[in-house]
């Protein structure tokens, strides 16, 4: 059995990120076994002067687009990403899955930088990139939710097609889950009500995760993807992301659900934020994602900060619950990580060089820290020190 301790100023423990002051974790075998001010174990290492947080979860993003980066200004968004005739589908659908890997190393090691652990990876020509994916996120000593993403959608259907099941579609979704992946679905308009209830039922009687865009555009909310999605994707395992364009009413209507918000991506792209204070008010647990990495650096604090300064005063957001979307409320639906007994050891260390209150901790991770001031990570036994 390995066995260690570490010490730093300020931890923040449990689900409530709790702050804890001259705090020791005792870890065995990666597993968090004690957490007090004496050390358990003969082998302390003394983080310093640091707050020691759970490793970061992002929620959404795209790695695969990473050869468009430059080109999102100077294009509509559907030339470049839309399926199925957008560049990044024009491109995928001719590439091979090795002439990536250098790209995807660049992007994972940059994602780990920033304190992320974990993070839900959509892949689009699933069964084709899946396995590099997987296999560099990996390598970056990440834990990865690959949602793979079947190569037949449908552009428009039309009403007599609604119980149609494309024969490729099942057998690429089938495939997803007997590997153990996700499934990613671009919308739900995008396939007829039967493969919606397909994949509902197969993701659903293996636990596997189910994400898609919804209503992230006027276009998609109008032509009614978000009951679209509500009464076919519903079984306890699916993921809706962006969700700009809802009403406040529309949200209080949400069932209780994993949602994933990209603040950035959605500013940029259709100039609107979603309800973010009205899913608070609900009692929703929304996450954060980065989206597409050619427009957006994979960087988690961003989009925290971005919600901070535009609508967390106004929402009634605490600066402890917008950390909550990158670490907690993840963890809550599955995702990630908390610093717990009982629990893998997976934590990040930022510096801290004020002298900060304890009712001011988050406030300041939020405000004054940045991903340059990650000092450590930590996974299980393992204490990397950052250059």
């Amino acid at each position: 059995m390995r066995r260690l301790s570490i010490k730093s100023a300020v931890a923040l423990v449990g689900e409530e990120l709790s702050p804890v002051r001259d705090v020791v974790i005792d870890i065995a075998d990666g597993e968090v076994i004690g957490i007090g001010k004496v050390a358990g174990s003969n082998n302390v290492i003394d983080l310093g002067s640091t707050i020691l947080m759970p490793q970061l979860t992002n929620a959404h993003i795209h790695v695969l687009d990473h050869f468009l980066m430059g080109l999102f200004n100077k294009y509509y968004i559907d030339d470049l990403v839309g399926a199925p005739y957008g560049l990044k589908y024009y491109y995928l659908r001719r590439t091979k899955p090795e002439s990536l890997r250098d790209g995807l190393r660049i992007i994972f090691r940059r994602v780990r930088n920033y304190g992320v652990g974990c993070l839900l990876s959509i892949i689009e020509y699933g069964r084709i990139f899946a396995d590099v994916v997987i296999d560099e996120a990996k390598r970056a000593s990440l834990c990865i939710i690959p949602l793979a993403e079947p190569s037949v959608f449908r552009v428009y259907v039309s009403p007599n097609e609604e119980e149609d099941v494309d024969e490729v579609f099942e057998e690429e979704v089938r495939y997803f889950v007997e590997k153990g992946f996700g499934v990613s679905l671009i919308s739900p308009l995008n396939y007829t009500m039967a493969e919606l209830r397909l994949v509902s039922r197969l993701a659903g009687s293996r636990g596997s995760l189910i994400s898609t865009h919804v209503s992230e555009t006027e276009d998609t909310h109008s032509d009614g993807d978000l009951n679209r999605a509500l009464t076919t994707l519903i079984t306890g395992n699916s993921l809706f992301v962006h969700l700009t364009q809802l009403s406040k009413d529309e949200v209080l209507k949400l069932p209780a659900m994993p949602i994933a918000l990209c603040p950035r991506s959605n500013m940029e792209l259709v100039g609107k934020l979603p309800e973010v204070g009205t899913m608070f008010s609900r009692g929703l647990r929304p996450m954060v994602g980065t989206d597409n990495v050619a427009l957006i650096e994979p960087d988690p604090w961003q989009e925290m900060r971005l919600l901070r300064f535009l609508i967390a005063r106004g929402a009634g957001l605490r600066a402890v619950d917008i950390l909550k979307m990158a670490t907690s409320w993840a963890w809550s639906w599955g995702f990630g990580y908390i610093i717990r007994e009982g629990l893998p050891m997976k934590g990040l260390a930022l510096g801290m060089y004020y002298n900060v209150s304890d009712d001011y901790v988050h406030e300041y991770l939020l405000t004054r820290a940045s991903p340059g001031d990650i000092v450590y990570l930590i996974d299980g036994s393992d204490v990397m020190k950052i250059a």
